[in-house]
């Protein structure tokens, strides 16, 4: 059988969304009751922070950790719509290659940002209108309050360290990304196996500051074009090395098993 083929491919993945189309559902609802309350309370306390427009900061943090948090434990969610007892018997029966099972499964968490990105909006929507009723002094939308903290943010970096800055982030951000990636496929339970993942994940954090303290400390140690270099290449391998695993584990998926896939 030919590993990828775009009609076949766009087959399943409208199985895909027409069997995960409750899920997608529930999720919208949840992160816009999740924003409402959340914009809605903080707007309404009282801040004594000095600062102004300070009731909107919080609203601003939990707005950007809910869309980051989303954007590196995504790979996780792969299966989480798949809570049915045969639903991965269905998925490994299907007509089609493990590569294109594959990657229709890992996209699958993509559908979150746009369903989290509207959510937002709407609870925006709701607080605004919301304090136009009750007569907020302050009212501003949460969306121009998200773009000035991530405007400071940017502002706080050194104007010749933006680029080093943004690609560690990024890099980081998306060797995480493959760890959970890597650990969906990795452990049998389809929900919560970001849980032990992120075990491992802060004991290889604990190892790297053991092995090597003053790298990571030392600024002096880190500076360099040449260390920098090699480091993003280090992390660029690891990506792709996840990414494998997670695939060939995926491949090697079963129904009915042992606590993980190996």
């Amino acid at each position: 059988m030919v590993q990828f083929n775009i009609n076949r491919f766009g087959k399943l993945a409208r199985w895909s969304l027409t069997n995960d189309k409750k899920y997608h559902i529930k999720s919208f609802f949840q992160n816009l009751v999740i924003f409402t309350l959340v914009f809605v309370f903080f707007t309404s306390v009282d801040v004594k922070w000095n600062q102004q427009n300070a009731n909107y900061f919080p609203c601003s943090l939990a707005a950007i950790v809910a869309i980051g948090v989303t954007l590196i434990l995504g790979s996780s969610f792969m299966f989480y719509s798949m809570d049915r007892k045969h639903d991965m018997q269905t998925l490994l029966m299907l007509p089609a290659s493990n590569l294109e099972k594959y990657l229709v499964r890992y996209a699958s968490w993509i559908i979150l940002l746009p369903i989290q990105l509207v959510a937002f909006f709407a609870a925006d929507l709701v607080q605004y209108v919301y304090g136009l009723v009750v007569g907020h002094e302050e009212l501003r939308f949460v969306t121009s309050a998200v773009l000035d903290m991530l405007g400071n943010m940017w502002h706080q970096v050194p104007a010749g360290k933006h680029y080093v800055v943004v690609i560690g982030l990024a890099l980081l951000a998306v060797w995480l990304h493959s760890v959970y990636a890597l650990g969906a496929t990795f452990f049998r339970t389809r929900k919560h196996n970001w849980i032990p993942t992120t075990a491992i994940i802060l004991m290889l954090v604990m190892l790297m500051i053991w092995i090597l303290p003053h790298t990571l400390t030392d600024p002096e140690q880190r500076g360099s074009s040449a260390s920098d270099m090699v480091m993003n290449t280090i992390y660029v391998l690891l990506v792709v090395l996840n990414f494998w695993l997670s695939y060939r584990l995926f491949c090697r998926q079963q129904v009915i098993g042992k606590l993980v896939n190996v």
